[in-house]
């Protein structure tokens, strides 16, 4: 081989681009982070990944136990700087197509990565992904039921077979460890450091990354063990106003609560049964930001529905670029306006939202709304006391509408008729 030619294969190497760039942030807890650190090689190591490591001011031997492991690209830090900081500094580093966010506190299980990947490639537009835990909020956790570390890795490797129906679209996810585009990430900047030391900057890039006309996914095929904001809680101890002020931040900033944004109202869904029909359309009336919907729209493809298509006639102004975010179509204008909007097309859900107190003349409203569900379409309203219950009865039974349940005493559900 020529000279030539072995400095051109030299360089190929040089300059390949990893898959994935996982960034690893330590601050103190060594026996979760070589556990986390542990998982990464027994797990990925098939992978073609870069390992970076960031020693955010620990003082319990992680520099020197990060020092000694074969990854080339390490950060150590002489004090705690934050975790968006940290993290964003790591994120410097990163030459990966894909690059991952991890806690010490995280430890991976079979065929994560592949699985984050996956779906990654199957839609340009997903632009992050969290796994499911064993710990979180935000609807997150689910439970695996082991003992041992072993049993969970035993489960996880069942648990963790990639299913594109269990990929949930969300408005927010709480970030124990997420996979990101590189690109994006970088145009980002990484997370918003104007939330430092942390609390909101997830939700900050949740929302930063919708609103560019990106999703964000739960990945609920993929399982990995959290123990839970170990890291993050000594943060909360030295400053317990950080809560507050960043939620306040977080409404200057995106003019939401993200705490209300991210409600789903399973009251609403566990009235609902699913077919697994092809071409699904959902309609919602109201003042929410979607998620109770988008949370139908996630369930109809977990039985198998494909084309499933959300359409929302918002009474509110404000909600407006989350919707946006979620929707094939939404409109903001009064609730008496649904026919003019949205009579076009007939519809297998439609939720009203709204105050029962605020529609206009009931009949006439239900009974639109009545003519617009498909044969099966099942439609659920509420009614906030006996007078409310007995009128919305009336209307249906007239209608020739099948009772399906209620809940709470306030939430109703109607069928048409097959």
């Amino acid at each position: 081989m020529s000279s030539d030619s072995t400095e051109i294969k030299q360089k190929e190497i040089t300059e390949k681009v990893p898959l994935a760039s996982i960034v690893v942030l330590a601050y103190n807890h060594l026996d979760y982070t070589k556990q986390c650190i542990d998982s990464i090689y027994a797990y990925t190591s098939y992978l073609d990944f870069e390992l970076i490591t960031v020693n955010n001011g620990s003082t319990d031997g992680t520099e020197e136990y990060f020092n000694h492991l074969p990854n080339k690209k390490k950060l150590s830090f002489s004090q705690n700087i934050g975790v968006c900081k940290a993290f964003n500094r790591g994120f410097d580093l990163a030459e990966g197509k894909y690059i991952l966010n991890v806690s010490n506190d995280i430890v991976v299980t079979a065929h994560w990565l592949d699985n984050l990947i996956y779906c990654m490639e199957t839609d340009p537009k997903v632009g992050m992904i969290v796994p499911v835990c064993d710990a979180s909020c935000n609807y997150q956790q689910i439970s695996l039921k082991y003992s041992t570390m072993e049993e969970m890795q035993s489960l996880a490797e069942q648990h963790n077979v990639s299913n594109p129906n269990l990929w949930e679209e969300r408005l927010k996810l709480s970030n124990y460890m997420g996979i990101y585009r590189g690109e994006l990430l970088k145009s980002l900047g990484g997370f918003d450091e104007d939330f430092n030391p942390g609390c909101y900057d997830d939700d900050a890039i949740c929302f930063t990354i919708r609103r560019m006309g990106y999703k964000i996914i739960l990945a609920k095929d993929t399982f990995v063990h959290h123990y839970g904001a170990k890291t993050f809680n000594e943060e909360y101890k030295k400053d317990d106003q950080l809560l507050y002020r960043n939620q306040d931040l977080f409404m200057k900033k995106f003019g939401v609560d993200s705490y209300v944004a991210g409600l789903i109202d399973y009251n609403v869904l566990n009235l609902l049964t699913f077919n697994g029909a092809y071409n699904i359309d959902i309609l919602g009336i109201g003042k929410s930001y979607g998620t109770t919907l988008l949370q139908l729209k996630n369930l109809c493809r977990s039985f198998g529905s494909k084309n499933v298509a959300l359409y929302y006639l918002s009474e509110w102004p404000n909600n407006q670029a989350e919707l946006q975010s979620i929707c094939t179509e939404c409109v903001c204008s009064p609730a008496k306006d649904y026919m003019t909007y949205f009579g076009h097309r007939l519809y297998d859900y439609i939720v009203v939202e709204s105050a029962y107190r605020t529609l206009p003349e009931k009949e006439e409203f239900f009974r639109g709304l009545f003519g617009l569900l498909k044969a099966g379409g099942k439609i659920v309203c509420t009614a906030p006391n006996p007078s409310a219950v007995y009128q919305l009865m009336g209307i249906f039974s007239r209608l020739g509408a099948d009772f399906i349940g209620e809940k709470n005493y306030y939430y109703l559900c109607f069928s048409k008729p097959a």
